[in-house]
């Protein structure tokens, strides 16, 4: 039954009245099915407290049509409102079901009403709580719930048998210090309300400020225009720099602005546009990696236009996508004002040489953008840069740092002093700063990294480090402790991460025969306190492999999962082979701080230990241990402490390890250390332009065979693509993927016969394989042969012969990769003639070899052949 705003419980109005003094966002939860009936009494409030313009988001799992027309609540709604008591604006609330949540992302409301849960995903989630504005409310209408020990239960729109993310998440709605738990009657059920002194948020002072800034650029309309369309000091302050730099055209410039998500970095950038058109900028280009991450930008650069008094039609057209992936996004704008000028939109893969006439370029969520494509996009013309560093999608300050040290060189050639320059965004613009909802998404979903730069344990030994198991029903319990440890892990987890996703918290938390490790420091004996952790593993626990590893080159169309288990029935085949189990390391990170200093490494080494059986204890008193499964996890008691000692549990039974990556020197490296043996590569590459590499290590001798398959078959299919989709690789990472010091690759293979060699090779071209080496041919006329002389050496078939790196760098770059010696020499860095020399060298070996090979056949035949009367027949004559 509906009540009224006068009997409204104190505490709920005070809530909303201070936040709205204080521009910090309310979070309201209301148990049981009347819910819906009590969304009117909120709207009122904020309006009792003189909110002006109430915009509404209502928000379903179903399509919004279908809500509008069937859900009786909502027509309960629509009657109370149709007596008076609501203002028109509650009439047309904007109805959005979760999969449409995208499609407004970039508006803001005043109240938000989410509700069936269990169709919300988290970063659906994330978005549309990113759309509330300052002293707005967020209601979650829980219809099947009753009291908070059911809300214990909640389901989340994911599909796993085992809930912990959902626990966790209700436990952390208690602890919100800006949150009310309500039941239908708007009786306060819990509450984690912390009412804190605070100063009553004061726009005018900001507006003033703004002006203030106006007032000094008030000879200059253009600057002058477009600060008055800043939210925020900070804004307008970044804007100015953006203005300074491009009416003074200082080319080859390059201004990089980082923040958290919702500082007004895409609207600086779109205004800096709209600035640039007046300073007479005709070619302007805008990139990120999503159209969607550019719609705030072309927002407010219309907001300049117009505040410029520029004209849709008569001063400028828009441009939309024909695109469907792009659903009609904005992708350009003509502007003919005064003289022709274009802006328009591309992905940063399709860039190529249109900057070449290029006087501006703009890049929103810059550090998202691949390395290998970043590394190109700078030159002779104004670079603007956004990234956020800090919330729901954003990228991790580690990547940003890395994006920021690789721009650095590439900037400072520039003649005229420092020209990267870079800032950084505090001020929120739809809330103020301390809002505390933001503070409790970004702690369910993980995406404020917490990592600390240094470790209190030093840099111990990495021999004396050691590995625990994480227990995942303790650490999603929501407690301090768990939940300071969990922010810990995703922190590290995280700083590979181009986007932080916050879905991804989930399937850490839920999904079946997943695992995490963590690389502790050594305890101190004197004092028992945590470190920190130094390097996580996450691992998975697979049953099959799928069909693109063991017929290594077949073409798939079907994307590669990051499980196998996830593959359809149809790409798993036995290979005539019974079922196997092993073990899939998803992911290895390593603390910031401690990289390449041998942890990672030992982190590796203790994990196959672990599964290998070799991790007993020797205490007799010991309990036996547990094995890792998912009904002894989801039984557990949650009072187990986070991290287990390996020889408190049981391994699974594995066969392998397998590992996917991306293939770069360094990583082929660290797992070849390990003893992994490269299975399968992509002929194209990924978003980031690598291709990938997985890789894969017996435990098991039973399963060596299947390994060594697996071996050829990647050989053949590497060989066979080396002169194509792999001819761009340097010598030095084409020779790694080739060469492993395992047993059973050099095993004795069918000794060369004369016969093999006279098929591969004919005596004409032996002749001129000779005269090559004495140095009376060109190489021209025997080029043809290398790869056949590569293919025989790299398969071994060469019996006692081993050529130095360098010679055998050079063999596969003109045998299998079909570089000329330009190229060849560019890639070692040796002059053309050196590698003409050691390609004479090279081959003259060979030769040699071949010959040798002739001519041991040839006594044996001359033995064999000797007439009793002591003549001899000739083969040859």
């Amino acid at each position: 039954m509906s009540i009224t705003r006068d009997k409204v419980d104190k505490t709920i109005k005070k809530l909303i009245k201070i936040g709205i003094q204080r521009n910090y966002r309310s979070l309201f939860v209301i148990l049981g099915p009347q819910g819906s009936k009590q969304v009117p009494i909120f709207f009122e409030l904020l309006k009792q407290y003189k909110l002006k313009d109430i915009s509404t988001l209502w928000c379903t799992k179903q399509a919004a049509n279908a809500f509008e027309v069937n859900n009786k609540t909502n027509l309960v709604v629509r009657k109370d409102a149709s007596n008076g008591s609501q203002d028109d604006s509650f009439l047309t609330p904007y109805y959005c079901s979760y999969s449409d949540i995208e499609d407004i992302s970039h508006r803001s409301f005043n109240l938000v009403i989410l509700q069936d849960f269990d169709g919300l995903s988290l970063r659906s989630l994330s978005l549309v709580i990113n759309t509330v504005k300052g002293g707005g409310i967020i209601l979650f209408l829980f219809h099947d719930i009753k009291s908070t020990k059911d809300l214990m239960n909640l389901s989340l729109n994911v599909e796993h048998k085992v809930s912990r993310f959902n626990k966790r998440f209700a436990s952390l709605l208690h602890s919100c210090s800006n949150s009310l738990i309500l039941d239908d009657t708007l009786d306060i059920l819990s509450t984690g309300l912390k009412f804190s002194d605070g100063e009553e948020f004061d726009r005018s002072m900001i507006r003033e400020k703004i002006e203030e800034l106006r007032r000094k650029f008030e000879k200059d309309a253009v600057i002058c225009s477009l600060l008055g369309v800043c939210h925020t000091v900070e804004q307008a302050e970044l804007l100015l720099k953006f203005l300074e730099v491009l009416k003074n055209r200082s080319f080859h410039a390059v201004l990089s602005v980082s923040s958290a998500v919702g500082r007004g970095k895409s609207a600086a950038l779109g205004l800096a546009i709209a600035g640039s058109l007046s300073f007479n900028y005709s070619n302007i280009y805008i990139s990120s990696m999503l159209p969607k991450n550019v719609d705030n930008i072309f927002k407010f650069l219309l907001k300049g236009l117009d505040a410029l008094n520029y004209k849709e039609d008569d001063d400028f057209d828009l441009i939309q996508s024909v695109n469907p992936k792009f659903k009609n996004n904005l992708t350009g704008i003509n502007i003919f004002r005064d003289h022709p000028q274009s802006i328009r939109f591309i992905l940063p893969e399709d860039i190529g040489q249109r900057l070449e006439q290029a006087e501006l370029v703009v890049f929103d969520e810059a550090a998202a953008i691949p390395v290998h494509i970043l590394r190109n996009l700078f030159g002779p013309y104004i670079v603007l840069m956004a990234s956020s560093t800090s919330g729901p999608g954003a990228s991790s300050p580690y990547i940003y740092t890395n994006m920021i040290n690789i721009i650095r060189p590439s900037t400072s050639v520039a003649s005229q002093g420092e020209r990267l320059q870079e800032f950084y965004l505090n001020e929120p613009i739809h809330y103020a700063s301390g809002d505390s909802i933001e503070s409790w998404v970004n702690q369910v979903l993980c995406v404020e990294p917490v990592i600390s730069s240094h470790l209190s344990c030093g840099f111990p030994v990495p021999e004396q480090c050691r590995l625990f198991c994480v227990n995942r029903n303790t650490l999603f319990n929501g407690s301090k402790q768990s939940e300071d440890f969990l922010q810990t892990l995703m922190s590290i987890l995280t700083s590979s991460y181009k986007s932080i996703s916050p879905d991804y918290l989930v399937n850490l938390a839920d999904s079946p025969n997943y695992n995490i490790f963590c690389l502790l420091p050594p305890m101190n004996s004197s004092r028992q306190t945590f470190s920190g952790v130094i390097c996580l593993i996450l691992v998975h626990l697979e049953h099959e492999i799928p069909d693109h590893i063991i017929h290594c080159g077949t073409n798939i169309n079907e994307p590669v999962s990051n499980c196998f288990n996830e593959w359809k029935i149809k790409n798993k085949t036995s290979a005539g082979f019974s079922p196997v189990q092993g073990i899939h390391v998803l992911n290895i990170v390593t603390h910031q701080n401690y990289r390449k200093m041998g942890y990672g490494l030992r982190a590796l080494q203790l994990l196959q230990e672990f599964y290998e059986g070799k991790c007993i204890s020797l205490d007799e008193n010991l309990a036996a241990p547990r094995k890792i499964t998912e009904t002894c996890l989801e039984s557990s008691s949650t009072d187990l402490p986070i991290l287990q000692q390996l020889t408190e549990i049981q391994p699974d039974s594995v066969e392998y390890f397998f590992v996917s990556c991306n293939l770069s020197s360094e990583s082929l490296k660290f797992w070849k250390k390990n003893g992994f043996v490269p299975v399968y590569i992509s002929e194209k590459t990924n978003s980031e332009g690598e291709h990938m590499l997985s890789m894969i290590k017996s435990i098991e001798e039973i399963f060596k065979q299947r390994v060594e398959k697996y071996w050829h078959n990647f050989q053949d299919h590497y060989h066979c693509h080396l002169g194509a989709e792999f001819q761009k690789f340097k010598a030095s990472l084409a020779l790694s993927l080739m060469q492993f010091r395992v047993d059973w690759m050099k095993k004795d293979l069918k000794e060369l016969s004369k016969a093999d060699i006279d098929l591969l090779i004919r005596p004409h071209q032996m002749k001129s394989l000779e005269k090559y080496c004495q140095n009376l041919q060109d190489f021209h006329t025997i080029m043809q042969l290398v790869p056949t002389l590569a293919n025989l050496y790299f398969r071994n078939r060469l019996k006692d012969i081993e050529l130095p790196r360098v010679q055998e760098a050079i063999l596969l770059s003109f045998g299998f990769q079909y570089k000329i010696a330009e190229d060849v020499a560019k890639d070692l860095g040796l002059p053309n003639m050196q590698i003409h020399g050691l390609l004479n060298r090279t081959i003259k070996k060979l030769t040699s070899r071949l010959y040798a090979v002739i001519e041991k056949m040839c006594r044996k035949y001359y033995r064999e052949t000797r007439n009793c009367d002591g003549t001899t027949c000739s083969r040859f004559e």
